[in-house]
């Protein structure tokens, strides 16, 4: 298979154009690739092995003592991303953001408390307890209409 890239200047988005003479399983092998989004699983990495946690088992993804965790219902696992990575590859539908160090699944989120002042205490499934910075509560409340 060959590859062409051209550099155009007034080109303002990407576009990929595959020539062919007909279609065969790996081109729809690529195709699928370059549709996807987002990821649907992330490699962890527990003390001896390195396993795979789907992406809706994840209860939330934080950044602490310059290391990135990710959570479940099963354990705490490190993962090789910085968190800003970690957010442009989830999809935008299942998790937000709530403070710069902490990602979180919207489906996990059991309740909020909206009496503090500025922030926003959130309660996670597995009795996680976490908080929103001021700096995100207004995100949180349009995107949940509260």
């Amino acid at each position: 298979m060959k590859f062409e890239v051209s550099i155009d200047p007034s080109c303002k988005e990407p576009k990929i154009i595959i020539i062919t003479d007909k279609m065969s399983d790996e081109i729809n092998v690529i195709m699928e690739r370059l549709s996807e989004t987002h990821t649907d699983s992330l490699a962890v990495f527990s003390e001896r092995e390195v396993g795979i946690v789907e992406c809706k088992e994840i209860i939330r993804i934080y950044a602490e003592k310059q290391r990135v965790f990710v959570q479940t219902l099963q354990g705490i696992y490190t993962v090789r991303a910085r968190l800003y990575e970690l957010e442009e590859k989830l999809d935008s539908q299942l998790f937000v953001r709530i403070s710069n160090s902490e990602i979180v699944n919207k489906k996990k989120i059991k309740s909020m408390d909206i009496s503090m002042t500025g922030t926003i205490g959130v309660l996670l499934k597995g009795d996680i307890q976490t908080y929103a910075s001021r700096r995100y509560v207004s995100k949180i409340k349009k995107l949940f209409g509260i």
